[in-house]
Order: structure tokens, then C-alpha cells, then sequence
């Protein structure tokens, strides 16, 4: 438990600072990989002491499923298609292993029911601290670390410019807004139980920071997402009457939120000149815009999603190879058929497919304890995570996906737990 603890509270707090990068690649190896390695290590031990008993779980089989697929797909883009380097491969196949290892580790960590109250509470201080760091980049002028392009990768300090976004400790703010799906479910989930005032009063402030943290990234889709998951949430633990109070907050929210509003409104004139054009003349989403529009967008459908799909008609099978698509695809289904074909995209939604199946029971009935909540809270934060997916290579982001795998194997080794 100790080393799922500290791998809970660690990545997503400490900045990604690199400590050396990997040749022809804007990856770098950070102190969170190390961490990582020594809990896998000591996990390996047990599980050879066990006779490796957690890779009975039908989602662990199917995650080395996968991983073999990809690992096949690697070699047949390096030597059959030659759409991607070797050695290239080989890294990011190891990041992948990286970050689905922890699914084992969260199985491993969990022994018995009462052990999911110390991670929510971990949970639940990360994404305070979190906020906390996020409000002070937009409040205070506090450093912000990211790696959405080749310079900042480096580790630079820098503070935020004038429309910039807040990332707090995360590579991005898509990456901050995706995390803060899991507390926030869980926040709704708390209140929902049958506990005293003050903790209530606690979780509260603590789930208000964190949409607030949220609003301030202006995170278009994991703000659908978030509402989306949320009203699934309301619609499980029978608070029917909670329903209205959302859609009122969903709107107060945007109206109150100026950046998010602005960066809807630029995708709906996207969306809508997109539809209309006639001719050739509109202009490319790499050229400065006329016209006032969505420049991620319109990056997304003329140029990173046509690239993908043209990888994966290369060799719809196997695909091209990991990094065959450059550094973003933006859309993580587009990105599995195009680096891993058919076979490696139906190995991976065969993982979810037994995910939803094992959760299926906790989502007939509503949550009574801790446990519940938990599982139904990984569970919805999973289908935000899907959502959020469409338009960005959420499961590529590393703190994301590492803490993802984490939280996912806690929940499954938690839904054969009896006692």
C-alpha cells in the first residue's frame, strides 16, 4: 500500500521536470520514472512470491494482451511497413508498459476494503494542493512547468502570459483537467453518503477548489465530459433532484468562465464554416485565419485526424508504428488504429469492455459506503476519461494515464473484496 501511496501523491504534485531526454524524441526520463521502477521491482517480488497470482485477473490477461499486439505492430512498422524507427518504438512501448504496470500495482496494494478510505483521502489532499498550486499560477505569478512544445520540455520556469492557461503540476491543462475528473466525481459521491457535517463541509471546499481549478483551464471537452459523468453519477445514487442544480451550475459556468465561453464560441464558428464551405479557398489550419476560429480544432480535422487515417490505411492490420503519427493526434481511438491497426484497437477496448462488465453490478445499485463510492467513481471517471479521449491522446499524457492505471486496478481488486 505504502508504494501505491506514494505513487498516488508524488506524480501528480511533483512538475515534470526532465532529468535526461531520449534521443530523436521530445520524451524525457523524469524522477517519477524512478519512482515508479522500485515499486514495480518490489511489486515483482511479491508476485513472484505469489506465483504471480494477480495475472489471473481476466483485465490484467487482456492488458498483456495488448501490449503484445502493440509490441508486434512495433516490429511490423520497423521492418515491414519501415513507417517507424526501431528504437523509437521500443521507448514508447516501454512507456506503455510503464503506465498499464500500475494497473498490477493497484491490485496488489489493495488487501481489504478498509484500505480505499487512507487512498481517498489521499486523493482528495493531492487535488487540493493541486488547485491550490493552480490558482497560485493565475493569482500569483507561481511557475509554471510544461511540455506542450520543445523548449518548455526542457524544465523551464516560466509564469503565465496573458490568456494562458493554468496546468498546476500537469505537462498541460488538458492533462490538469482530466485529473480533476476523479475528485470531483469523488467529492459527489462523499456528500451523497450518509456522513457528518464537517466532513461534508470539508469534501465541499475541497471539490469547489478543484472546479474551480477546472473552469480556470478551460478544458472545452473534459468540462463536457465532467458534466456528463457527473449527471450519470446524480442518476446512479438517486439524487434525481440534484439534476437541476446541475444544468443551472453547467450554465452559470460558462457564462462566468469568459475564456471558456470564448473558446466554445471560436469551435462553434469553426464547426459552422467548416460545414459551409463550398470551394477550396477556406484556409488552411495552418495558415493564420481570416477569420476569427478554433485553431486546435481546425488543426485536428485538416491535419492530425487525416494523417492518422492515412496511417491507418497503410496497414489497417497492425498500423504504422508507435510515433509513426507525430508528437499528437488529438484523438487516441484515431491513434490506436493508426499505430497498432484493427488488432491492437479491439485488444484495448477489449480492457474497458471487461472494466464496465466487472463494475456493472455497483452501477445497478446505489453506492452505501466508501467502497461503492470509490468503484462507481473510477468507474465514471473511466467514461469521462473516454470522453475526453476524442479530442485528446489523454492515455499518452503521463501523469494522467499513470495515475488512470493506478486508480483502476485499486477498483478491481476492490470489487472482489468481501470483507
Amino acid at each position: 500500500m505504502f508504494i501505491a501511496i506514494l505513487i498516488l501523491i508524488f506524480v501528480p504534485l511533483y512538475p515534470k521536470f526532465p532529468l535526461f531526454g531520449v534521443g530523436g524524441s521530445f520524451v524525457s526520463v523524469r524522477l517519477e520514472d524512478f519512482i515508479i521502477a522500485i515499486g514495480l521491482f518490489i511489486c515483482l517480488i511479491f508476485q513472484i512470491k505469489n506465483r504471480f497470482s494477480h495475472l489471473k485477473n481476466p483485465v490484467a490477461r487482456t492488458i498483456i494482451l495488448y501490449l503484445l499486439v502493440s509490441f508486434v505492430a512495433m516490429f511490423s512498422a520497423a521492418f515491414l511497413t519501415k513507417s517507424a524507427d526501431l528504437k523509437i518504438g521500443i521507448f514508447h512501448w516501454v512507456r506503455r508498459v510503464e503506465y498499464m504496470s500500475m494497473f498490477l500495482v493497484g491490485l496488489w496494494s489493495i488487501k481489504k476494503r478498509l484500505d480505499i478510505n487512507l487512498v481517498i483521502k489521499s486523493i482528495l489532499i493531492v487535488s487540493f494542493l493541486v488547485s491550490l498550486y493552480g490558482l497560485g499560477q493565475q493569482f500569483l505569478n507561481f511557475p509554471v512547468i510544461s511540455t506542450t512544445n520543445s523548449e518548455f520540455a526542457k524544465g523551464l520556469a516560466v509564469t503565465l502570459g496573458p490568456g494562458a492557461r493554468i496546468n498546476s503540476t500537469f505537462a498541460g491543462h488538458y492533462d490538469l483537467a482530466a485529473f480533476l475528473i476523479f475528485p470531483l466525481l469523488l467529492c459527489i459521491g462523499l456528500i451523497s453518503l450518509k456522513i457528518d457535517t464537517k466532513t461534508k463541509i470539508m469534501v465541499s471546499i475541497m471539490g469547489g477548489l478543484s472546479y474551480w481549478t477546472m473552469l480556470l483551464s478551460a478544458s472545452r471537452v473534459t468540462f463536457a465530459a465532467i458534466f456528463l459523468t457527473a449527471g450519470l453519477y446524480i442518476l446512479v445514487i438517486r439524487k434525481f433532484y440534484w439534476i437541476p442544480l446541475l444544468i443551472i451550475l453547467a450554465i452559470v459556468s460558462i457564462f462566468a468562465s469568459p475564456q471558456l465561453a470564448g473558446r466554445y464560441k471560436e469551435l462553434f464558428i469553426t464547426s459552422v464554416r467548416a460545414a459551409s464551405a463550398v470551394d477550396e479557398q477556406t484556409p488552411d489550419a495552418l495558415k493564420t485565419p481570416e477569420k476569427p476560429e478554433d485553431r486546435s480544432f481546425s488543426i485536428r480535422i485538416n491535419a492530425e485526424w487525416p494523417r492518422a487515417i492515412r496511417a491507418f490505411a497503410i496497414n489497417p492490420i497492425l498500423g504504422t508504428g508507435f510515433s509513426s503519427v507525430g508528437l499528437a493526434v488529438d484523438n487516441d481511438y484515431l491513434r490506436l488504429l493508426a499505430e497498432s491497426g484493427l488488432l491492437g484497437f479491439f485488444a484495448f477496448m477489449l480492457i474497458i469492455f471487461r472494466l464496465f462488465k466487472t463494475s456493472l453490478p455497483f452501477l445497478k445499485s446505489a453506492p452505501h459506503d466508501t467502497r461503492s463510492i470509490f468503484i462507481l467513481t473510477i468507474t465514471l471517471g473511466l467514461v469521462g476519461i473516454l470522453a475526453t479521449a476524442i479530442f485528446i491522446d489523454v492515455f499518452e499524457a503521463s501523469k494522467v494515464a499513470i495515475i488512470l492505471w493506478l486508480l483502476l486496478g485499486m477498483s478491481e481488486k476492490l470489487k472482489t473484496l468481501n470483507d
